[in-house]
């Protein structure tokens, strides 16, 4: 019989003590969980270093101690408890911890749980807490002097020795990213107290028989005194949880040592299945399998959702993983150079069915393979493992984000390239003893990109095993037909930027600014002066001159959702060679020029749109190849037939064909071929899903100017036009929620109705599409 546990919340309101870039005092209100840079700008002690270049005036908080401090009080019911511990969870990162002016422990990593025994320290009544923080920007400069030999970490400006420390790489700065090196008690801090042995971690094992009918769960609760319990559940019938499109998420619930859990049952696989190519070369699948169906991966790349600690509320959450589901995505990577999230992000991924690739927190750089270094990493996913295991969502443990061509990318590295390599095994093998010992239950993935355990393949060439990091068109500025090119196992990345909205960029910068693309704005692109140069490039193969900067802005959007469009639908075509395609990214984490989905703030791009498309259970979509293949990710075979609708870009339909079909379940079927037609465009039609092909750039076409007339009633908006009109936008400026469509195409006699999820008001309304945003 295990005793009542007793809680103690130290959240709230506390001091922030420090000194400024002058050696002037500062003292001021923080909040915990929180940060400093919050409570600074709180307190008008910084500039927002959102806006305009005032993040190089804020670099100076990240070299400074500061000290986090607060009084409590404490009662005789739980200071007669045996065991006492003060718990702090993302204390970030270098902390000395005072109760009374006594040090009770001491943190040293971003990720790991700390339990500090405080019985002996406390008093009846009024206590004192301090949290001093050493600069994790100077100790990991420290750390590295200390190892004398290199580990550089690349999109870092400021802070050169992240890869000696423990902490989000992201905080400082990254190619989408500024460079805030946050600290503070960024998670919970409170005292346990208890007469019995407290439970650690709580999981569960699940096993089924082959048909799904009966699952064995066996509870594991570990004890702060290092013994464990056990029972085991035999569960008929077991509801069954599924992803995102493929089915219910049903939940069972359960009770333990007094903690009530609900978790999702389901059988789980990562397959990675031997195969030969037709010129028998050896090749390596990369497959999801769940409740033994095979899954198409679709989604996108997940960074933190705001640089400010304060600033990653429930809300977002919600919002961002909602916007995932409703764009038909079921799987969302979490990028190795942010942080092991809040659990609101787990049970949000359970509940709305997204699966999760997890990375570890290791990204873009090389990294030590020491026993200080890897007794760090072991503890800290001694903590993660057990602490995620039991979330449904989780399909695999991934070792790091492009560490192991990370190798290659240093000239200080490449030169002792074995030697750097020997340190990424080390550290591998360390994490990939962790997951078998801390959850057996999961797949250990090397790295991404990876041509598999054990080959140190280039995941970034190789398209033929494991999953691939395909950068060519961007990286390269090549033509978006380049995609074509490729036949992935797996694509876990890759994307195409745009400029931020007109709507974001007038957050950081003066309408002057931004129209004159001034310091301001281009401060605003992490990628460097070559990213706004690729994405203007790129905007000349395809499109007339835009009018203007407000049109430049709107038509790179628009160019961003065409190339990852033509990505997605080739890479889907090829299943089931390929079964997984996942964008960069879905998030920013503050206003900028990026690869992202969805905006700062929240606002869908018009790439968000056409994913929901896109990644729809059932598409059509065509190929150069000339052949029209209907995508069917569903349990069922589906007849029909695919209309083909050749239409002139002054809106006659000059011919239309129909093709029979029976769509295959979870499947590709080739539906027939298409003729191409010089001055034309192809609409394709399978069971209400439409899909447009053009015959060449927009700017070869001899595109009508386009007469829209919109009709507002409460939250439906009707458009109409009179010529064809292309990505189409409804666009609401300073309201939260998007349609339930945009960024289409429009054609003559077929109107459309989109719906808005909010309160839409006319005054903020306006609708374009491409003829109006280019020079005539």
């Amino acid at each position: 019989m295990f005793g009542l546990i007793l809680a103690l919340s130290l959240a709230g309101e506390w001091t922030l003590q420090g000194t400024d870039q002058y050696g002037e005092k500062i003292s001021c209100k923080a909040f915990v969980p929180g940060d400093v840079h919050s409570a600074l700008l709180a307190a008008g002690k910084m500039p927002d270093p959102y806006k305009g270049r005032n993040e190089v005036k804020t670099q100076w908080i990240g070299r400074k101690r500061w000290t986090f401090i607060r009084d409590f009080e404490v009662g005789a019911e739980l200071l007669s408890k045996k065991i006492v511990k003060l718990r702090l969870t993302d204390c970030d990162t270098f902390a000395d911890i005072f109760i009374n002016d006594v040090r009770v422990g001491r943190t040293t990593n971003r990720f790991r749980r700390f339990d500090f025994d405080v019985k002996n320290v406390l008093k009846p009544g009024k206590n004192t807490i301090r949290g001093v923080f050493k600069s994790a920007e100077l100790m990991a400069d420290r750390l590295a002097e200390e190892r004398g030999v290199a580990y550089p970490m690349a999109n870092s400006p400021w802070a050169k020795n992240m890869a000696s420390i423990r902490k989000p790489a992201c905080h400082g700065g990254w190619d989408w990213g500024l460079a805030q090196m946050t600290t503070g008690f960024c998670g919970d801090v409170e005292l346990i107290a208890s007469d019995d042995p407290i439970v650690s971690y709580l999981y569960t094992d699940q096993k089924f028989n082959d048909d799904l009918s009966h699952c064995t769960l066996t509870v594991t609760a570990e004890l702060s005194d290092g013994t464990r319990d056990q029972k085991k559940i035999e569960i008929d019938n077991p509801p069954l949880w599924w992803p995102n499109g493929y089915g219910e998420r049903k939940f069972y619930e359960f009770e333990f040592h007094g903690i009530r859990k609900r978790i999702g049952l389901r059988k789980m696989e990562v397959l990675n299945e031997k195969t030969k190519s037709a010129d028998g070369k050896d090749e390596l699948s990369l497959v999801v399998r769940v409740n033994n169906r095979r899954v198409f991966c679709k989604g996108a790349n997940w960074i933190p959702c705001d640089a400010f600690e304060s600033r990653q509320t429930p809300e977002k959450y919600r919002n961002l993983l909602e916007s995932a589901a409703r764009a038909n995505m079921n799987m969302i990577r979490l990028w190795g150079g942010g942080q092991y999230e809040r659990d609101v992000f787990y049970d949000l991924c359970d509940e709305l069915g997204i699966m999760i690739w997890h990375d570890m927190m290791c990204s873009c750089a090389v990294y030590p393979g020491d026993n200080r270094f890897l007794r760090e990493i072991e503890q800290e996913l001694a903590h993660q493992l057990r602490r995620l295991r039991d979330h449904a969502s989780i399909a695999l443990w991934c070792g790091d984000n492009e560490c192991l061509g990370a190798i290659g990318w240093f000239p200080q590295t490449s030169a002792k390239a074995d030697f750097y390599r020997q340190e990424w095994v080390k550290r591998s093998k360390r994490q990939e003893e962790c997951v078998a010992k801390y959850d057996p239950t999961r797949i250990y993935w090397p790295s991404s990109p990876c041509c598999g355990p054990g080959d140190f393949g280039d995941g970034w060439k190789n398209d033929s095993k494991g999953d691939m990091h395909n950068w060519h068109v961007w990286g390269g500025n090549k033509p978006f037909a380049d995609y074509y090119n490729y036949r992935p196992r797996f694509c876990s990345e890759f994307g195409y930027q745009s400029f931020p909205s007109l709507e974001i960029a007038l957050t950081f910068a003066s309408e002057k600014d931004v129209l004159a693309r001034g310091p301001d704005f281009e401060w605003h692109q992490k990628g460097g002066d070559a990213a706004n140069t690729r994405i203007r490039d790129t905007m000349r193969r395809y499109f007339a001159a835009p009018k203007d900067v407000p049109s430049e802005l709107l038509l790179s959007q628009f160019q961003q959702g065409m190339g990852i469009r033509i990505a997605a639908e080739a890479w889907r075509a090829q299943r089931p060679r390929c079964m997984g395609v996942l964008f960069w990214q879905l998030d920013d984490n503050w206003p900028v020029s990026s690869w992202s989905s969805i905006e700062y703030g929240g606002k869908w791009k018009p790439l968000q749109y056409m994913a929901k498309r896109f990644f729809a259970p059932v598409a059509v979509v065509a190929h150069p190849d000339g052949k029209v293949r209907v995508l069917n990710d569903t349990k069922d075979d589906l007849s029909g037939d695919v209309v083909l609708e050749y239409w002139s870009y002054d809106g006659k339909i000059l011919k239309t064909d129909r093709l029979p079909i029976v769509a295959k379940a979870d499947a590709v079927t080739v539906a027939g071929k298409f003729k191409p037609m010089a001055k034309t465009f192809l609409v394709m039609n399978f069971k209400g899903y439409v899909n447009d092909w053009h015959f060449g750039a927009y700017k070869d076409q001899p595109l009508a100017k386009a007469k829209i007339v919109s009709k507002l009633d409460g939250n439906k908006l009707t458009i109409s036009t009179d010529k064809p009109a292309f990505f189409v936008w409804a666009n609401v400026t300073g309201v939260k929620g998007e349609f339930d469509d945009n960024a289409i195409t429009l054609l003559p006699g077929r109107p459309r109705t989109l719906t808005f999820a909010g309160e839409l008001d006319v005054r903020k309304l306006s609708v374009s599409d491409l003829s109006g945003l280019i020079a005539r």
